[in-house]
C-alpha cells in the first residue's frame, strides 16, 4: 500500500583530544523516544543503514564527517559494509563477533577497500593479534575497564591502533582519558544521542518478492525489471540515490529507470532489494494520497511527452518525483542534489524549465478540476482539453489498478 513513513536514527558525536565532533555514531531508534527498543541487532544495524543511506541521507547525517556503524557477525559476513561508501562510514565490529577466518577474511577485503575497522568494547583478554593488522581503532568502555588494564592495553597496541574511549561522563573523565593516551572520546559529557528525523516513502511490497524473482531467473529481462522499479516511486527514488551516492562512479546522467538498471547492474539491485526488504518488513505505514499522485503523473507525462515536445522517459521521471519535495517535506533542490539525474531534468523539477512548467501546469489544473485552466493553457499545444483529460484519466485508472493490486496481495 503506498504511504510515507516516519523514520528516525540516533546521532552521538564522537571528538578529538580538542573537543572538535570528528565522527558520529549512528544508532538505531524507531520513535522520537531516545533509547534502542528491543530489535534485534542484524534489523537495527539495516534499519539504520537504510534510514541514514536511501531515507534523511548520509551527507545530512554525518554532516560530511564519518559514521560509526555498528555490524553483527552475520552482516560482515554477507559483505553488508560495502553498501555504503568506505567514504562515509567506520565498520564498527561488535564485541561479540567470533574472529573467525571468514571473519578475517572479509574485515582484510574491506581494508583493502579503504574501510576504516573499528573494534567495540575490547576486553583485556581479548587476543586479537590476527585481526591487528586489519582494525584502525579500538574502543574501551571507560567504566567497565580498570584503569591499570586500560594503561596495558594502550601501551601493548601504542602506535599500531587509535584509541577511542567511551562513556566518558565528566570533565575529570575526560582529562584522564587524554593523559592515558586516548585520542578519540564519546559519552554523555559531551553529548546524549541525538533524535534526528526524517520522512521516507514505503514501497510496494509484493514488488520485493517480484524483483527477487525475476533477478534470480536463469534469464534476467531488463525491461521486466525496470517496469516494476518504474512503477514504485519508492524504489526508483532510493535506486536514483544510491546510485549518486558515492559508492558507484557513472558518468553520465540518468534519463530512464531503465538506464539506472543497466548501469547499476543487476547485482547490485538485488543487493539493493535484499537490504531494503530486510527494512521494511518492521515498518508502520500511514497511507498518503500524494504517492499515488505522482505515479498518475508519470503514467499522464509519458503518455503526452510528444504533445509537449519533449522525451516520454525523461517526463516520466519528472512527473515521478514532481511532488518529492513535498512527500518527504524537504527542499527540492536538495534533493536533486543526491540524484544522478540530467540538468535539464533538474532544473525542470525546480521550475526552471518553461516547456516541463507548462506541462506541470496543465496537470495541476486538471487535478483542481480548472477546466478552463486546462483549455486555456492546450492553445499552444496539437491537443484539445477534452484530450488530455482523456490521457489523465487513463493514467488515473492505470494507478489506480497498481495500488488495487497491491491492497489486494496484502489482504491475501
Amino acid at each position: 500500500m503506498v504511504s510515507i513513513l516516519d523514520i528516525f536514527i540516533g546521532r552521538q558525536p564522537i571528538l578529538d583530544r580538542n573537543e572538535n565532533v570528528v565522527a558520529y555514531e549512528l544508532l538505531y531508534r524507531n520513535s522520537s523516544v531516545n533509547k534502542y527498543e528491543g530489535l534485534d541487532h542484524d534489523s537495527a544495524t539495516i534499519d539504520v543503514m537504510v534510514n541514514s543511506f536511501t531515507g534523511i541521507g548520509i551527507r545530512e547525517v554525518g554532516d560530511r564527517k564519518k559514521c560509526f556503524i555498528n555490524f553483527t557477525e552475520n552482516l560482515l559476513l554477507n559483505r553488508v559494509p560495502t553498501y555504503i561508501s568506505p567514504e562515509y562510514i567506520v565498520v564498527e565490529i561488535l564485541e561479540n563477533v567470533n574472529l573467525s577466518d571468514e571473519i578475517l577474511t572479509v574485515c582484510m577485503e574491506l581494508k583493502s577497500k579503504g574501510y576504516i575497522i573499528a573494534l567495540d568494547d575490547v576486553a583485556v583478554n581479548r587476543d586479537m593479534s590476527a585481526l591487528l593488522p586489519f582494525i584502525d581503532i579500538i574502543k574501551i568502555d571507560y567504566l567497565a575497564m580498570s584503569k591499570k588494564d586500560i594503561k596495558d592495553m594502550i601501551k601493548k597496541y601504542k602506535g599500531e591502533v587509535t584509541f577511542l574511549a567511551e562513556k566518558i561522563e565528566n570533565r575529570d573523565e575526560f582529562e584522564e582519558a587524554k593523559r592515558l593516551g586516548f585520542t578519540y572520546f564519546q559519552g554523555y559529557f559531551f553529548s546524549k544521542p541525538v533524535i534526528l528525523q526524517g520522512r521516507d516513502i514505503a514501497p510496494i511490497p509484493t514488488n520485493y518478492l517480484l524483483l527477487l524473482e525475476k533477478l534470480n531467473s536463469t534469464d534476467p529481462d531488463v525491461n521486466e525489471i525496470s517496469d516494476l522499479i518504474q512503477h514504485d516511486l519508492s524504489l526508483s527514488y532510493k535506486l536514483l540515490k544510491v546510485m549518486n551516492s558515492g559508492t558507484y562512479i557513472f558518468k553520465s546522467k540518468v534519463t530512464s529507470i531503465k538506464q539506472a538498471v543497466v548501469l547499476l547492474g543487476l547485482y547490485e539491485i538485488k543487493k539493493l532489494i535484499m537490504i531494503l526488504m530486510m527494512s521494511s518488513m518492521k515498518k508502520k505505514e500511514n497511507q498518503t494520497e500524494l504517492v499515488k499522485m505522482s505515479l498518475t503523473r508519470a503514467a499522464f507525462f509519458e503518455s503526452t511527452a510528444r504533445v509537449f515536445g519533449l522525451h516520454k522517459n525523461q517526463m516520466y521521471m519528472f512527473g515521478m518525483f514532481s511532488l518529492i519535495d513535498t512527500i518527504l517535506n524537504k527542499n527540492m533542490k536538495d534533493i536533486i542534489d543526491d540524484l544522478p539525474i540530467t540538468k535539464e531534468l533538474a532544473k525542470a523539477l525546480v521550475g526552471k524549465n518553461e516547456k516541463y512548467n507548462r506541462a506541470l501546469a496543465i496537470v495541476q489544473s486538471i487535478e483542481r478540476g480548472d477546466w478552463d485552466g486546462v483549455q486555456t493553457l492546450c492553445r499552444d499545444f496539437s491537443i484539445t482539453d477534452a484530450e488530455l483529460i482523456l490521457f489523465f484519466q487513463a493514467s488515473t485508472l492505470s494507478t489506480d489498478k497498481l495500488v488495487q493490486a497491491d491492497q489486494e496481495s496484502e489482504v491475501h
